[in-house]
């Protein structure tokens, strides 16, 4: 089978990082909650989008090593790739921020990747020859096609519900910490594993 993964928030886990990052640049007050959603509205209700957009170009670029491999991601995409599957990460990931520094987020994904244990050894789940960054939504999704994916697994809904997804492409949607309601959706990386084989 060939299996196509996200990377942010599918991988890679930025868990209460966005929040530390803005507080240790007094950008956000205490009370404000920690997750990426709950920060992000605080800059929306204060009529500060630019500042949300550095905030993001900042944590996925010289900050991403805060974030943590979800639990069990490596493990499971090991034992995926042990069992004989195809695994490609195909992510939709501009190559600079718009605003602030021009770190090069596709060089710090990889630099993650590698010092996480995703690339870079023998038993690793992926090669650098299967890592994909896309600038747009749309050539993401051109891409999953083209690598031919039997299933994809994604924390965005617009990703699998684009009108361009492939429809014999089986569709995971990755929820933490959420409910599971819908069959092919899961809320850890052992659920995933479950419903790929």
């Amino acid at each position: 089978m060939i299996i196509g993964i996200d990377f942010d928030n599918t991988i890679a886990d930025y868990t209460g990082v966005f929040y530390r990052v803005a507080r240790e640049l007094e950008w956000i007050p205490t009370e404000i909650g920690q997750s990426k959603s709950q920060v992000k509205e605080y800059f929306i209700s204060q009529d500060q989008e630019p500042k949300w957009t550095e905030l993001q170009g900042i944590v996925y670029g010289k900050e991403i090593n805060q974030a943590k491999p979800y639990n069990h991601t490596l493990s499971s995409l090991k034992t995926l790739k042990k069992q004989g599957h195809t695994l490609y990460l195909v992510s939709h990931k501009t190559r600079y921020p718009i605003i602030g520094d021009k770190v090069d987020f596709h060089q710090a994904a990889k630099t993650w990747l590698k010092h996480n244990g995703f690339v870079g050894t023998s038993d690793a789940p992926f090669d650098e020859s299967s890592l994909f960054f896309n600038a747009t939504l749309d050539e993401k999704v051109n891409k999953i096609s083209q690598l031919n994916c039997d299933a994809f697994v994604d924390d965005l809904e617009k990703v699998l519900t684009h009108s361009n997804f492939p429809q014999n492409c089986k569709r995971i949607l990755f929820q933490p910490g959420m409910a599971q309601l819908e069959r092919n959706q899961a809320t850890n990386w052992r659920e995933v594993t479950s419903l790929l084989c």
